[in-house]
């Protein structure tokens, strides 16, 4: 059985290194995504009218030395989904609901089988 485990495991493991997801429940609160050509750091801070201001930093892998930043205000039920210029491969998705912020890398093939 845990052979079994094991090799279960061991077969899913490239794929969760492709896709990636966060939650942040708290303001200031911040976490790090990362697919195979970029490392995303992210946070949010309360705004008025009960928004979220987003702040999200991200840097290339091997060879963009400056980090770039995104910044975005959203409210409960908002959701984008977008890529980052001259980083092909991947979409990133900020979603908004219920007190959470619910970021997520994931590789554009995935999203193309699933259409």
């Amino acid at each position: 059985m845990k052979a079994l485990t094991l090799a279960a495991l061991i077969a899913a493991a490239p794929v969760a290194t492709l896709a990636d997801t966060l939650t942040l429940t708290a303001p200031l609160a911040g976490g790090t995504l990362h697919t195979d050509a970029v490392d995303m750091s992210v946070y949010y801070t309360a705004a008025e009218g009960d928004a979220f201001d987003v702040t999200a930093k991200y840097v290339a892998k091997g060879g963009e030395s400056e980090p770039r930043t995104l910044r975005m205000r959203l409210e409960d039920g908002d959701s984008v989904v977008f890529g980052l210029p001259g980083h092909s491969g991947a979409s990133w998705s900020f979603a908004r609901s219920n007190g959470a912020l619910t970021v997520a890398a994931e590789p554009l093939y995935s999203q193309l089988a699933l259409n």
